[in-house]
């Protein structure tokens, strides 16, 4: 278990390993956190015990390369430095107990291969105690990270559910850690038809602004500094976050719900993000323990 406020990032020797500690070194910085790096590596059920030193020590050598890519980043953070034998699912999720956020990169060797087909990053989805950020590909400059750019946002899906709430949460306090504006999108019809109803689509339409404007009504009085644009988009909510990915700075969405079915389902949106975004995601838990502190 880390300690409360940390970053954590799950190394496993990748070059998108080796992005996420980047992401999470800037992450760590303008929060004012420590960054925890983590190899979690898993033993052959007959190795030797010369095979267990080489694995050992190399994993020691991913590490110290992934440290060494967080400090080009920020060269004065507080770095640990953690080799954990055992699955790499359940080491992340006991090492995310308290932490701010848990990163990671979508494709790997070893223990985080291929987010593509589900294993360890869609686990860690579902059951991550605190948001978790997935970097899908290289991310900013050196500079650029640690720089204010107004032209790239922070990205949050809202839907005015428990799990969009705190997906706001979390959107408007790393907005605010990062100077950077935010988009919130509601996408609030999937299928283009004429309504039944007074006034047809437009005022609908307007029904679904205001109660946009009502979501975000709380947390802009919080956060008076973050500069956010509202869009409400017709079609599927998955395929309007996909598409302004490509300018942001980070995605954040909720995840499914609620109840001990909820719990264990990452929603069609947070999947379609895992697998296609072109920024980095974060996916944010409703019951999880590291947004709670932002609740209002």
């Amino acid at each position: 278990m880390s300690m409360p406020g940390t970053v954590v990032a799950g190394i496993d020797g990748s070059d998108l390993a080796n992005e996420a500690a980047r992401w999470a070194a800037a992450e760590a910085a303008r929060h004012r956190c420590v960054l925890r790096l983590v190899r979690a590596y898993q033993l052959p059920p007959s190795s030797a015990a010369e095979a267990s030193s080489l694995l050992w020590s190399h994993a020691h050598h991913q590490l110290w390369t992934a440290a060494h890519h967080a400090r080009a980043v920020v060269p004065e953070l507080a770095v640990e430095q953690a080799v954990v034998e055992g699955d790499p699912v359940e080491v992340l999720l006991h090492e995310a107990a308290g932490a701010r956020v848990l990163v990671v990169g979508t494709r790997g060797i070893g223990g985080f291969a291929s987010l593509l087909v589900g294993s360890v990053g869609t686990a860690l989805a579902r059951r991550a105690p605190c948001p978790l950020v997935v970097v899908r590909g290289p991310v900013l400059s050196d500079a650029a990270l640690m720089h204010t750019d107004r032209t790239r946002p922070l990205v949050v899906g809202v839907d005015g559910s428990p799990a969009s709430e705190t997906a706001l949460a979390f959107a408007f306090a790393e907005a605010d850690a990062w100077a950077a504006p935010l988009v919130a999108v509601h996408a609030w019809i999937e299928h283009l038809e004429t309504p039944d109803a007074p006034g047809g689509l437009a005022e609908l339409e307007e029904q679904e602004r205001e109660l946009l404007g009502e979501r975000l009504a709380g947390w802009t009085g919080k956060y008076p500094g973050v500069r956010v644009s509202r869009e409400l988009v017709h079609g599927p909510p998955a395929r309007a976050l996909v598409a302004r990915s490509a300018h942001a700075r980070l995605v954040v969405v909720g995840s499914s719900g609620r109840g001990p079915v909820g719990r264990v389902l990452l929603g069609s949106t947070g999947r379609a993000l895992l697998h296609h975004a072109l920024a980095p995601v974060a996916v944010v838990r409703p019951d999880g323990p590291g947004t709670a502190q932002d609740r209002t």
